[in-house]
């Protein structure tokens, strides 16, 4: 009964009647061998299973992997190319069966997911990094929670690149040609805007090659 993964009687007599008709071949007239009986127990004692899910588990696993060895040895002996194109697409869906059977088992066990632990980062010059918890952004990106606040739509005179304290008046009317608010009177070109919308910063004289009159 413990190879059921269950202490019932009742549940263990209905898991192994179940596994002997799907993964014996026999019938009324000719039951299955004592030999048969031992080895299909003996391939769901070894899954281990530790509860009556595990143990259902166990049971369709056998018999899937049954199912598998003899449609693949149909298809070894079939002697048209049909049928052996019918035994192989039969047999591969077995195969992925078996294969969700096995992952299923793993994750009622909670060893389905998979952690990755980070010890050391090393960044390079030119490099960038992300520390903190990491959310999913528009199309499928990764911002931080620094990129988050960053991004967060403030007044021109509260933005971090800004260092203006004349209110947001001022930067909202400096804010087409750059907020000088934060600089010192003589790093502040005089901009002005054209009837056509084009905005003008005059530069500085150079004084390379200037003549003055001795």
């Amino acid at each position: 009964m413990f190879a059921f993964g269950t202490s019932e009687r009742a549940h263990a007599d209905l898991m192994l009647y179940g596994i002997l008709n799907a993964a014996c071949d026999a019938s009324r007239g000719n039951p299955p061998s004592e030999q048969d009986i031992n080895q299909v127990l003996a391939a769901v004692a070894d899954v281990g299973a530790k509860d009556e899910i595990e143990g259902m588990l166990a049971t369709q696993m056998v018999a899937t992997h049954t199912a598998i060895i003899t449609t693949l040895h149909r298809q070894k002996q079939s002697e048209t190319l049909l049928e052996r194109e019918r035994y192989g697409n039969l047999a591969v869906k077995l195969l992925r069966t078996f294969a969700a059977q096995v992952e299923a088992l793993q994750r009622h066990r909670g060893k389905g997911q998979q952690h990755i632990r980070v010890e050391h980062v090393d960044v390079h010059a030119g490099g960038q990094a992300i520390v903190g918890a990491v959310t999913a952004g528009e199309g499928g990106k990764e911002k931080s929670d620094e990129q988050v606040l960053h991004h967060q739509k403030l007044p021109m005179n509260r933005a971090p690149q800004c260092g203006a304290r004349a209110g947001p008046r001022r930067c909202a009317e400096n804010a087409d040609v750059g907020c000088m608010a934060g600089q010192p009177e003589a790093a502040r070109p005089l901009a002005t805007r054209t009837p056509s919308g084009t905005v003008i910063t005059p530069q500085k004289p150079s004084l390379v090659g200037a003549s003055y009159p001795s």
